[in-house]
């Protein structure tokens, strides 16, 4: 149940700075107990997760969005571009404005005739 508050918490709070104090309080325990059973119940640290969502959601809003990569990074609470290029290529295997520039490509050969 607190795992999955977290989780839901990380989701809608994604665009904010958040610590791992800040949701063990908001789940009511101690963030050493948090950070054991978010690892019971996921595999994986409370930062690790977020941090993962954070890079999911990025390539979702590249893919999907024509915000740019700035309006990205503050949509997924990243602040330095530097940080968020290297994060983004170690997760997805592309950087960010390799990314946004296949987009274009394949938008514009689909609506060629």
């Amino acid at each position: 149940m607190r795992v999955r508050q977290t989780i839901e918490t990380m989701e809608k709070q994604l665009h904010r700075r958040l610590t791992i104090t800040e949701l063990a309080d908001m789940a009511g325990v101690s963030a050493a107990h948090l950070t054991r059973l978010f690892r019971e119940g996921t595999g994986t640290s409370p930062g690790a997760y977020l941090h993962r969502l954070r890079m999911t959601r990025a390539r979702l809003l590249l893919e999907r969005t024509t915000l740019t990569v700035a309006e990205v990074m503050a949509q997924v609470g990243v602040a330095d571009r530097s940080h968020f290029a290297r994060d983004f290529q170690r997760a997805h295997g592309i950087s960010p404005s390799m990314l946004r520039d296949q987009q274009r490509m394949t938008v514009g050969r689909s609506e060629s005739p």
